[in-house]
This record gives C-alpha cells, sequence and structure tokens, in this order.
C-alpha cells in the first residue's frame, strides 16, 4: 500500500491539513464578507468597490486553480502549499495596513492566487497516502471553509471593541501571524507521497485526453459547476427572505447559525459515509437532500420550516463539494488526479462566479427570492440525475499502488513515510 493507514498518521496529516485550509480559504476567502463592513467604512469604499474586492479573490482563485495540478505534478505539492500560504499570509498582512483601494484590491488579488495554490495540493498529498481515506480526509478539509468563517464571526466583535474603528486591521494582522503557524506545522507534519508509475504503453495517450477530454472527468465536473452554482445563492439572500417572511433579526442569525455549525461536521461526515457506502451512493444522497432543503422555505416559510430548511442544507452542501472532489481524483490514474482536481474545481469556481449574479438577475427582475431558491434546487436536480451514471474508483487502486512500490521504496529512504514524520 501507498502508506498504512493508521489513525495517528492519518490524524497528523487531517490537523496539518486543516491549518492551512482555515488559513487560507477560512481567512483569505471567507473571512471577508464578516470584516467588508468594517473596511467599507473606514475605507470609505462604496457597495460596488466593496463588491468588486470578493470578485478579486475569486478571480484570482478561478485563473490560477487549473494550472496549479500541473504544477503539483512536476514540482511537488508541498513546495506549492508552503508557497501558497505564504502568499495568503503576505495578502493578510497586507490587508492589515491598507491605505488605498489600490493596495486593496492587490492584497484580494494576492489572498486568491494563494488560495488557489494551496487547496489542490493539499488533497493531493492527502489522497496519495490514504487513498481509502480520500472521503472523510478531504470533508475535513472542506469543513476548515466553515470553521474560519466561524472563528472570524466569534473574533471580530472582540476585535471592535478592544480597538474601536481599527479592530478590522488588527484582525487581519492576527490571521496573517496564525497563517506563519500553519505554515511551520505544515512543514513539520506534510510530505508528498510517491508519485505512481504509469506503464509505458498509458504514457503514449495523450494528456489531453486522458484529463480534459475524459467523459468521467467532465461528467464530475459539469457536477461540481453546478453545486457551484447553486452554493452561494442561499448564502447570498436567504438572510433577506427571513427578513421578508416576517421573522426577527435575532431568529434569522438562529436559523444561519444552524447551517453553518453543521456545515463544519458536515464535510467530514459524509466523506466517512462515502468511505464505506461508495462515492456515487453518498453524493445521490446530499443532491437529493440538498434539493429538497432549498424548497422547504418556499412551500412552509415559517420558522420550523426554514430551520429544517438550513440544517438539512448545512448538513449536505458541504458533504456535496468533498464528494465531487474525491470523485474527480477517481477517474484518473492517480498521477493525474492533481491535474483532474484543478480542472473540475475550475467549473466549480465559474459557478461560483455566475451564481450569485443569476440569483439577484431573478430576484430583481421577478422580485421573488423564492424563485432563486426553486432555481438552484432544479440546478441540484439536474446533477442527481448526471450522478446516477457516475463510475466510482474508474482507477483500480490496487493495481496503481503495485506499480507504485517501487517508487515508494526510493521514496521512503529519502524522505521518510507518514509513518517516520
Amino acid at each position: 500500500m501507498l502508506a498504512r493507514e493508521h489513525d495517528q498518521n492519518i490524524w497528523k496529516y487531517a490537523f496539518a491539513s486543516v491549518a492551512v485550509t482555515v488559513s487560507t480559504l477560512g481567512f483569505g476567502r471567507m473571512s471577508y464578507g464578516i470584516l467588508m463592513p468594517f473596511m467599507k467604512e473606514n475605507l470609505a469604499m462604496s457597495y460596488k468597490q466593496a463588491g468588486m474586492l470578493a470578485t478579486t479573490v475569486s478571480i484570482g482563485y478561478l485563473v490560477m486553480v487549473i494550472f496549479v495540478g500541473l504544477l503539483a505534478s512536476k514540482v511537488g505539492a508541498k513546495k506549492l502549499v508552503v508557497f501558497g500560504t505564504g502568499l495568503v499570509a503576505t495578502g493578510l498582512f497586507m490587508l492589515s495596513v491598507v491605505t488605498s483601494y489600490t493596495l486593496t484590491i492587490t492584497s484580494m488579488l494576492i489572498l486568491g492566487i494563494g488560495t488557489a495554490f494551496t487547496y489542490t495540493p493539499l488533497i493531493t498529498i492527502l489522497v496519495g497516502w490514504f487513498p481509502r481515506k480520500r472521503g472523510m480526509l478531504i470533508g475535513f478539509l472542506v469543513s476548515g471553509m466553515g470553521l474560519g468563517t466561524l472563528i472570524s464571526s466569534t473574533l471580530i466583535p472582540f476585535f471592535t471593541t478592544w480597538f474601536g474603528d481599527l479592530g478590522w486591521r488588527y484582525l487581519w494582522f492576527f490571521y496573517g501571524v496564525l497563517s506563519i503557524v500553519s505554515i511551520i506545522i505544515a512543514m513539520i507534519i506534510l510530505r508528498d507521497p510517491p508519485i505512481p508509475l504509469l506503464k509505458k504503453e498509458q504514457q503514449k495517450r495523450s494528456f489531453y485526453k486522458r484529463v480534459y477530454f475524459n467523459k468521467r472527468v467532465l461528467r464530475v465536473a459539469f457536477i461540481y459547476g453546478l453545486v457551484g452554482f447553486a452554493y452561494l445563492v442561499p448564502q447570498s439572500f436567504l438572510f433577506s427572505y427571513i427578513l421578508e417572511v416576517g421573522l426577527t433579526k435575532y431568529q434569522a442569525g438562529q436559523i444561519m447559525a444552524v447551517s453553518g455549525v453543521m456545515a463544519i461536521i458536515s464535510g467530514p461526515l459524509w466523506g466517512g459515509v462515502s468511505d464505506r457506502i461508495g462515492r456515487k451512493s453518498a453524493l445521490l444522497f446530499t443532491l437529493a437532500i440538498g434539493a429538497t432543503a432549498l424548497i422547504i422555505p418556499v412551500l412552509f416559510p415559517v420558522y420550523i420550516g426554514l430551520l429544517s430548511s438550513q440544517f438539512l442544507w448545512g448538513a449536505t452542501i458541504v458533504g456535496m463539494l468533498s464528494l465531487c472532489q474525491a470523485l474527480s481524483t477517481e477517474q484518473v490514474h492517480p498521477t493525474y488526479a492533481p491535474v483532474a482536481l484543478g480542472y473540475v474545481t475550475f467549473f466549480f469556481a465559474a459557478g461560483q462566479l455566475l451564481g450569485p449574479g443569476m440569483g439577484g438577475w431573478i430576484i430583481d427582475h421577478f422580485n421573488q427570492i423564492p424563485l432563486a431558491l426553486m432555481m438552484c434546487s432544479l440546478l441540484l436536480g439536474i446533477a442527481f440525475i448526471l450522478s446516477i451514471r457516475i463510475t466510482e474508483h474508474a482507477v483500480d487502486l490496487d493495481v496503481t499502488e503495485l506499480e507504485a512500490k517501487p517508487v515508494l521504496a526510493n521514496f521512503c529512504m529519502k524522505e521518510g513515510s507518514p509513518e517516520k514524520s
């Protein structure tokens, strides 16, 4: 096997990977929405300028993520993780001292590029060492985004109380310090997995045919894109809908908090389930439950209905993300896993860019938030239909592991396996 999957090794790698994910995706991407009101007021930005900062992070991520898989297979995943986290730390420190809009948007671009350099290589490391636990471990990574958001939500009241109007600057600086700590943790614990060898006849086949035009990879990519399209619409507009139906801000906060808490455990929960019952079955369950969750607020716009909806949505949405990522790595030879993951993530990022805009257009045009929720439910239904024909374990792990043995033996003498780290 590529590595003996002892609990001790799994949890060491899970801890290091989550630490990096919290710093990069949690602080670098998800925390801006929480700090934005304070930055907007202190820097005298318009809503349009503030919105452009969020878009800039997504653009930086979208532009780089498709190339990161190629780089990981050439220079090593660990180097990219350290480099990307370093970029994120740089962007976070810059945000703590920005005085102009130009410098601020530059900082956000650095954050987007940095996060692209970390996430895909992290999954490459985990999948390479622990192929049969990939579902659970990828789930932990995805939950790092929710954990970072929860930490930001908890800390911002204290920092604004202690430091007044400049509290957001000190918080960005604090995030930068935590990112440096996560780099040190990653350097100590993480190791690049051995790269399995392709047979000679396999090496002659077109690289693009094996990944970019691979029907199995494209199927997962389209499903992941549909999930990405639906992902941010409820997060962007549901709070307003809750207020529109007559509930208080306190009740709306309770409902959204339930979704956030469930999102933290959703990834490892469904990842672990998929390791037992299969990725395809678990994905079908999450898509069906998620599509139902978005219809409930339309049919039952009352407190219990909205609360049930967000409980189910939070319990499944992160699971969808982690399952799509795990499935993408199973459609190709392990050598191409980081490339396939970066490729399907491009579709997801594109969906994220388009989803809120389309949802906002529907709401503005028809003056109906429920229509946007119904659109997302329909998209998840289409993803469900596409998922029925997914192929699980398209590449036989036992075969690739046998092919990798000579590489593993040589690698362990040089670097050491997780058991020796």
